[in-house]
């Protein structure tokens, strides 16, 4: 059994813009393992679930995509359309944020969580249902099997991201991609939705998240992205004991607990990455004159660290 679940190599998408092309991810290179935990951090704009769309080949038409995407031997994204759908939902789940726009708002809540264990695991309707009720009672859906029949816009944000999670895992995929799951919840339910996915312990989770408490309890390994590059990979300890990068110090800086030391400046635009030297540049107290030269991805001590202070 191949250990990796899903690979992306040289990953790269790019939306039309009147200038041209503008790259939203740039040459990203990552692997999940089977049964590992990663969250993907970052800040907004920086690429991040732009990055888990394109690993199931989910973007707009008008996207172009290159590089690879491997799951079970096969490029994902060169596979034909009607063996991609086998693949999703049932296979490799993803489970999208916000507060409702991936509802249908003409059928029941209930309903719409138990369609993927009807057409993915051959269930009847009676008895999906039933599993979806069980499924929205164990993320905290008060009254579940009466709010079951309920429509969208009877639910709260939170709530409506608490539906969206049970879609996700309602047909048992080994493989789920979660982009910013405690999105809106307060901090109880945000605590149910952390307990759920702890308890997915066979499956491999690749999560998106602002949350860095999320990421602390969840995670088993950090990936950084920073203007549509990962600049560093490193297990969920050394991420939060040790970061390398200075914008991953920066991130933790910036958490109350660690003293509300908030990061000056601002990414550079999207049409500047093109240019030489490293993005983060701008905005480091280390940078130096190789800097002005783009770095790849370093080995350091089991990291992964796109900075030249790790260059030797």
């Amino acid at each position: 059994m191949d250990p990796v679940a899903l690979q992306a190599k040289n990953l790269t998408v790019e939306f039309p813009a009147p200038e041209g092309f503008i790259r939203a991810v740039d040459g990203v290179d990552l692997a999940i393992k089977n049964g590992e935990r990663m969250a993907l951090v970052g800040e907004t704009g920086s690429g991040k679930s732009v990055l888990l769309l394109a690993l199931l080949r989910l973007l707009p038409a008008g996207a172009r995509i290159s590089g690879e995407v491997w799951y079970k031997g096969k490029d994902l994204l060169r596979s034909p359309n009607g063996e991609l759908r086998r693949v999703r939902g049932r296979e490799v789940a993803y489970i999208p944020q916000g507060t409702g726009g991936a509802l249908n708002p003409v059928l029941t809540v209930g309903g719409q969580v138990a369609e993927p264990i009807t057409v993915h695991l051959g269930f009847k309707k009676k008895p999906a249902l039933a599993r979806a009720i069980s499924l929205l009672d164990r993320l905290g859906i008060p009254e579940a099997s009466r709010r079951a029949f309920e429509y969208p816009h009877q639910y709260s944000g939170g709530m409506k991201q608490r539906v969206l999670v049970a879609m996700g895992v309602a047909a048992e995929a080994q493989v789920l991609l979660a982009d910013e799951p405690t999105k809106g919840v307060d901090w109880q339910r945000r605590e149910e939705i952390l307990n759920l996915f702890r308890s997915l312990k066979e499956k491999t989770i690749l999560t998106v998240t602002h949350d860095l408490w999320f990421t602390e309890r969840f995670a088993q390994k950090v990936a950084v992205m920073y203007a549509a590059q990962i600049v560093e990979v490193a297990l969920q300890e050394e991420f939060f004991g040790r970061p390398l990068h200075p914008y991953a110090r920066a991130l933790l800086a910036a958490l109350p607990a660690r003293g509300l030391i908030p990061l000056p400046g601002y990414a550079p635009a999207h049409a500047s990455y093109g240019e030489p030297g490293c993005r983060f540049s701008k905005r480091c107290p280390h940078v130096f004159g190789r800097c002005q030269e783009e770095p790849p991805l370093f080995e350091q001590d089991g990291h992964r660290v796109r900075c030249w202070l790790y260059a030797c």
